[in-house]
């Protein structure tokens, strides 16, 4: 009976990343006192629109919901291609700061998420992103 629900559990996991199942993905900086937490519903990004989601926590783990986010989603710049960037002002919703980032090709994308409080310093972090 083991061995048959380990060859379930194998032919379902074959199965999923074959029809290319993805997962979301989660990933964090902290700089400017805070953590930024970027996620995606799922990863890697794929070609047209994705949701992705911004939270921000202070130093004590409470989530920031006044700030003003902006979200320059680009591709590095590449010879003889012109450049790929948009620029989205996230607005808190709930708990977070969701945007969607249009992906026009394939390979590495960057999401450089600047952060302005009131009465505190601005900062930026930059993180990466793959698209398929």
């Amino acid at each position: 009976m083991k061995r048959l629900s380990v060859m379930v559990l194998a032919v379902v996991a074959v199965f999923l990343v074959s029809v290319g199942l993805s997962w979301g993905y989660e990933t964090q900086k902290a700089s400017g006192g805070v953590t930024v937490i970027l996620s995606t519903r799922s990863y890697p990004l794929t070609m047209g629109d994705n949701r992705v989601s911004v939270k921000i926590l202070d130093a004590s783990g409470k989530t920031v919901t006044d700030a003003a986010v902006t979200v320059r989603f680009f591709m590095p710049p590449m010879p003889g291609m012109a450049p790929m960037s948009s620029t989205i002002q996230a607005q808190p919703t709930g708990d977070a700061y969701p945007f969607t980032a249009n992906v026009a090709m394939a390979g590495t994308w960057k999401a450089e998420v600047s952060v302005v409080r009131q009465g505190k310093p601005a900062f930026a972090v930059v993180f990466n992103l793959d698209a398929r």
